[in-house]
């Protein structure tokens, strides 16, 4: 046994009395280096948990040393260790000594093998890469456009909130929706909205809506951002449900 006593009081009751150090030898709390040796000349790690643990990096650590790990069946075990093949869930003491007989019929290899398959260091770098550009792909900036950028915040069936930034003079297209009806609402900049022929100027805190069909633009008139939140409603919400009209960036 290796590693340190959480609970004094149990280890001096209903440990420490059956420690022969024979049979029984306790290593106390080993450096990381006296670890490997042990687990790699290990005949079997028995991880005998009595809580749902979250991962569990000794039973990894075990297998990666090429050690079967016998483990009590509860919390992540399941997810690392492969039932008769690197190792045995079990979910009782006697379970566990039973399976003790039985961990002849588990390869090394294939312990190691399995944890250079799903735990290497490679693999999870990989898959956090994975996780972080799919992270990116949701949280940015749409690609951008002639005239500034969007970002979608949030999008569930039948609406799609986003942000607008507008750039100094720039302007979207006049353009129409056939499936979707806007409410647009000003948090910063100045700019002119043309709404089926007739213009409104805007300012923080103002806010404009769109019916389906509406004809509508709007154009930054500031030397700052204009910046706006639109949130859409329909029954389509896809970027392509734009019929344009005019547009200065040769878009139609």
């Amino acid at each position: 046994m290796a590693g340190f006593i959480a609970d004094q009081a149990y280890f001096e009751k209903e440990v420490q009395p059956h420690i022969d150090n024979e049979q029984i030898i306790y290593e106390g709390h080993v450096d990381p280096e006296r670890k490997k040796e042990l687990l790699s000349n290990a005949y079997a790690l028995l991880h005998m948990i009595n809580y749902d643990e979250a991962f569990g990096l000794g039973v990894v650590e075990a297998m990666a040393s090429g050690t079967p790990v016998i483990a009590i069946n509860r919390g992540s075990m399941p997810e690392l260790i492969r039932d008769g093949e690197t190792g045995f869930l079990v979910n009782s003491v006697d379970e566990a000594a039973e399976a003790v007989q039985k961990i002849a019929s588990i390869s090394r290899k294939k312990c190691r093998e399995s944890v250079e398959k799903r735990f290497s260091v490679d693999r999870m770098v990989d898959d956090y890469i994975k996780v972080y550009e799919t992270i990116l792909e949701k949280c940015k900036r749409e690609s951008e456009r002639p005239w500034g950028h969007y970002e979608v915040l949030t999008q569930k069936p039948g609406y799609k909130v986003k942000t607008l930034t507008i750039l100094p003079q720039g302007e979207i297209s006049l353009q129409r929706h056939a499936h979707r009806s806007e409410h647009w609402y000003i948090v910063k900049g100045k700019g002119i909205v043309t709404k089926n022929g007739g213009e409104i100027r805007v300012i923080a805190g103002d806010s404009v809506d769109l019916q389906v069909n509406e004809e509508h633009r709007v154009r930054n008139i500031d030397n700052e951002d204009l910046v706006f939140i639109e949130i859409a409603q329909g029954d389509y919400l896809g970027e392509d449900d734009i019929v344009r009209i005019e547009d200065k960036y040769g878009r139609v």
